[in-house]
């Protein structure tokens, strides 16, 4: 059963993807949706300039209202941010990201040695933080024009959005230029990373997750531990995908809401379900 609960996960990831990319016909024509779909967000990293995207990706959409000449409030790309927070959490990093799951994917082929954590990786973790306020936030504010973490950062806009139209549109091909090779360098590191170190990118530089990733206490879904339950047998802890400890890091920021560490666990002292309004209620009146 707990195996079947995997794939499940697995069928709503590819789903997910899917749902990202419906405009297939774009893989093949090289060209970029563009229709009302266009001005809605999706949950989850996915570039807007991906032949096959049919929504917006929230962090492109947050940086282009900030960068232009005469910046505009994102209310929109806020309030869609604050709506998937305050429903899902990282849930959405665990279950409808497309550049989630490829990490996902890449992390399961066989590889000489896989790294759970290592000494200081902790403070690794506060980049994401970092590039959302520089990147996303402070650069393209300062210096207008530019959405400096598309442009600079983002693999995923490489995977899915860069190497799909220059395969396609020999007119960009002979375009490649020095940021291209960047971008695709970027992407290199984060692929074979992904292979020692389970989902890289979430980790350490995903502004998007660390959003998220604040909502987790108070978000609709949640992760709950059951003291009474546990054994102390530490099966979850190997398991995690981000490399916390789920018994006592249950509400962390960097939970992605995976459910691994519940599939696992022999006396369901962990379990991934509903936030207990009235029981929330109740531990504040307390």
């Amino acid at each position: 059963m707990k195996r079947k609960s995997e794939w499940k996960r697995t069928a709503v990831q590819a789903a997910s993807l899917l749902l990202h990319n419906a405009n297939l016909k774009g893989f093949v024509t090289g060209k970029i949706y563009q229709g009302d779909l266009k001005q809605v967000c999706v949950p989850g990293l996915n570039c807007y300039s991906c032949p096959g995207a049919i929504g917006a990706c929230p962090v492109g959409s947050l940086q282009n209202a900030l960068q232009k000449s005469k910046p505009s409030f994102p209310f929109y790309v806020l309030g869609f941010l604050l709506l998937f927070g305050a429903l899902l959490g990282r849930f959405v990093c665990g279950f409808l990201c497309p550049f989630g799951f490829v990490q996902d994917l890449l992390y399961k082929i066989p590889f000489f040695k896989k790294i759970r954590t290592f000494p200081g990786e902790k403070y690794l973790r506060w980049l994401k933080y970092v590039v959302a306020l520089l990147l996303v936030v402070a650069l393209p504010l300062i210096y207008t024009g530019v959405p400096y973490f598309c442009k600079y950062l983002c693999p995923a806009g490489t995977l899915f959005g860069a190497i799909p139209l220059l395969s396609l549109d020999q007119l960009l091909s002979d375009q490649i230029g020095p940021l291209f090779w960047w971008k695709l360098i970027v992407l290199i590191v984060v692929v074979l990373v992904s292979l020692l170190i389970s989902r890289p990118f979430c980790r350490y530089l995903c502004p998007l997750g660390g959003f998220y990733g604040l909502f987790n206490r108070v978000s609709l879904v949640q992760l709950k531990h059951t003291e009474t339950k546990c054994v102390h047998c530490d099966r979850c802890v190997p398991v995690c995908a981000m490399g916390i400890d789920p018994k006592t890091q249950f509400d962390s920021t960097e939970c992605i809401r995976c459910g691994k560490c519940a599939r696992v666990c022999p006396t369901d002292a962990l379990r991934l379900g509903l936030l207990d309004l009235k029981k929330k209620k109740e531990e504040q009146t307390a």
